[in-house]
């Protein structure tokens, strides 16, 4: 019997590489893909604390501003009515 001669074999045999080749990808793919998750969601984290840290601050800033201003109005209106 002759021996049975596939011209394809050829095109299989590259193809299975190529397949090879494209999950190797498809893995590293989705390991970059979990740690740019795990990025993002530290990111939003530390952007929520930070973002208290400024609200705090700026509160205290304007209870700051009010009571020296408060304070200077209130002088001054005692200087004025005082005379």
């Amino acid at each position: 019997m002759d021996d049975h001669v596939c011209n394809k074999e050829d095109l299989l045999l590259e193809m299975h590489g190529d397949v090879k080749t494209l999950v190797a990808e498809f893995k590293a793919m989705n390991g970059t893909l979990k740690e740019t998750k795990n990025d993002i969601e530290k990111h939003k984290e530390e952007s929520e604390l930070h973002r208290y840290r400024i609200t705090v601050l700026w509160f205290v800033a304007q209870g700051i501003k009010w009571a020296i201003g408060g304070g200077i109005l209130t002088t001054l209106l005692f200087f004025i009515f005082k005379k």
